[in-house]
C-alpha cells in the first residue's frame, strides 16, 4: 500500500551535452548573423561562402566539445554529480 518511488534512469555516456538539433540550431544563427553583418561590407559571394562555413566550423567545434566532456567522463572512476545552484535570497 506504499508508494514507491520513482526510478531515476542515470544519465549514460551516450547522452550528448548539446545534441545534435541545438549544434545545428547554434551552427544556422552564427551563419545568419554573420551574413547579415558582413553582407552590406562585402560582395554577395564571399560574404555568403564565408557564413555557412563559419556555420559548420561552430557546429564541429560544439561536436568536438561534446565529445572530449564524454572522453572526461568516462576515464573518470566516480563522475561528479550534477551542479546544484543556490538560490540567493
Amino acid at each position: 500500500m506504499g508508494i514507491e518511488p520513482e526510478d531515476k534512469p542515470e544519465r549514460s555516456l551516450e547522452d550528448e551535452i548539446l545534441g545534435f538539433k541545438s549544434r545545428l540550431i547554434m551552427g544556422v544563427i552564427f551563419a545568419g548573423l554573420y551574413i547579415a553583418t558582413f553582407l552590406p561590407r562585402q560582395s554577395d559571394i564571399p560574404a555568403l561562402l564565408s557564413g555557412l562555413l563559419g556555420g559548420v566550423v561552430v557546429f564541429l567545434l560544439l561536436k568536438e566539445v561534446d565529445e572530449r566532456r564524454k572522453r572526461r567522463l568516462r576515464n573518470q572512476k566516480y563522475p561528479p554529480p550534477p551542479l546544484r545552484r543556490k538560490h540567493r535570497r
